[in-house]
């Protein structure tokens, strides 16, 4: 009786093992490669505003990093200046994680946590956002096409933005 219960059973597993075999998992689709173009910020744009946002910080004494992200989520450009802190690569992806969700300045959304409990109850602690100042919806004669966002500047990180913004006359931080 032994034997006959241990054949079925090595049998069931031999079964069981075949069929998982014969199935593997579907591979997961790669996503259909996006061309990114420059109507919404171009690459020399970008360049510029995450240059002179670290210049004007280095010129009040602080070290940070920049980014620039197009209206569609895609990295355009992003430099940390040397002997930065590593927190600015954070804080400055999450700033831009923030406005690109709420296409408004983080000093803005900072306020908006401040006086609306709703918001603050939903998003105050949410790790995929930083609110403190430091980054801004670009507009386009009226039309969100990227953001600025700088980090790990303590309490400039806002100044330096701004000065970098005025080097580029198209841009506006408001529709």
């Amino acid at each position: 009786m032994n034997t006959a219960v241990s054949c079925a059973s090595a049998l069931a597993l031999l079964a069981i093992g075949t069929a998982f075999a014969a199935e593997p998992a579907p591979a997961p689709a790669m996503p259909e490669p996006v061309t990114i173009t420059a109507d919404l910020i171009s690459r020399a744009d970008a360049i510029q505003l995450v240059s002179a946002s670290l210049d004007a910080c280095e010129a009040k004494g602080e070290r940070v990093t920049a980014l620039v992200m197009d209206a569609k989520g895609y990295l355009r450009a992003e430099l940390s200046d040397d002997n930065a802190n590593s927190i600015g690569l954070m804080t400055s992806s999450q700033k831009a994680a923030a406005v690109l969700l709420f296409q408004a300045s983080t000093g803005d959304l900072a306020a908006r946590l401040k006086s609306d409990p709703q918001f603050a109850s939903q998003y105050a602690k949410d790790p995929r956002f930083h609110f403190s100042p430091g980054a801004f919806p670009l507009y386009r004669a009226g039309k969100f096409v990227a953001l600025l966002a700088v980090g790990g500047g303590h309490a400039i990180d806002a100044d330096c933005a701004q000065v970098a913004l005025k080097t580029l006359p198209w841009v506006s931080v408001t529709k």
